[in-house]
């Protein structure tokens, strides 16, 4: 930043705070901005992806909120690739090698007809972990002659830097960055809920981890130098927190509810994209 959007992005972020009571008023239009972006694909564009990708804590929230669409629309979901990718050592600035992937994928996939493909994401920046994704499916099925990629997140300033062969990217912002406000689709968790995960599991730190786990059924981890999913962490909730499956089930219908609305809030043109 030059200082005049320095001195800009301090002043605009002290504001923040004054949205602090309204982090799930955000979150559900932020979902519904995402929801009228994949609309937008799928019915403008009449797109037909071979399968989702996502990765980490969103990406398992994010394929799911996008499962949920296309079963709105009536559209033949496609299969969900999701990797759980971590960007950096804990150094926080030494990539990571996620190369132990490469038998996950095809495993995964197992497709000999991979071209059309969709990454989602609630917020990107500098796409490190979708280009970890494209680079992981090229390694896995090596004669791959091209892959129509494209995008979907809330744009954080973002920027493409990588040379990928084969690959072309396309990207569709649901939403610009709010500045101040991050993380917004995670905090669709309501604060009790929150709280209530957070003193069961001190190493669930964030709304992004809880939606994670409340909505796609798991959370990312790490042992042995391996990232991986733990989709069993929800059994000491189920043990542990009285009415979690119902807050669970509460949830998901709120999610399912809002995804509706969303697609027909596209449709009528409530839902617009400037470009």
């Amino acid at each position: 930043m030059d200082e005049f959007a320095n001195e800009y992005f301090n002043k605009i972020t002290k504001i923040s705070t004054d949205f602090a009571g309204r982090r799930k008023e955000l979150a559900k239009s932020r979902i519904k901005m995402f929801i009228g972006a994949l609309c937008r694909q799928l019915i403008d564009f009449k797109e037909n992806y071979d399968f989702l990708i996502g990765s980490g804590n969103s990406g398992l929230f994010m394929t799911k909120i996008a499962l949920m669409t296309y079963e709105t629309l009536n559209i033949t979901t496609p299969s969900v690739l999701n990797l759980p990718i971590y960007r950096f050592k804990e150094d926080g600035a030494t990539p990571y090698n996620n190369s132990f992937l490469i038998t996950y994928v095809k495993e995964q996939l197992k497709s000999p007809t991979i071209n059309n493909i969709l990454f989602v994401d609630d917020e990107i920046m500098r796409g490190l972990t979708a280009k970890e994704c494209y680079s992981l499916i090229l390694k896995a099925f090596p004669n791959i002659n091209h892959l129509n990629a494209t995008i979907i997140a809330e744009n954080h300033f973002f920027e493409w830097h990588y040379k990928i062969p084969k690959v072309s990217i396309r990207f569709f912002a649901y939403s610009p960055l709010i500045q101040g406000l991050n993380g917004n689709i995670g905090y669709f968790i309501p604060q009790k809920l929150y709280s209530d995960i957070q003193q069961n599991m001190p190493e669930v730190k964030s709304y992004n981890q809880t939606m994670a786990i409340v909505i796609g059924g798991g959370i990312k981890m790490i042992e042995n130098n391996k990232g991986y999913f733990d989709f069993d962490i929800e059994r000491n909730l189920k043990t542990n927190l009285p009415n979690y499956e119902k807050q669970k089930s509460v949830l998901l219908t709120e999610l399912k509810n809002l995804v509706k609305e969303g697609v027909k809030e596209y449709k009528e043109g409530k839902i617009k994209f400037r470009f």
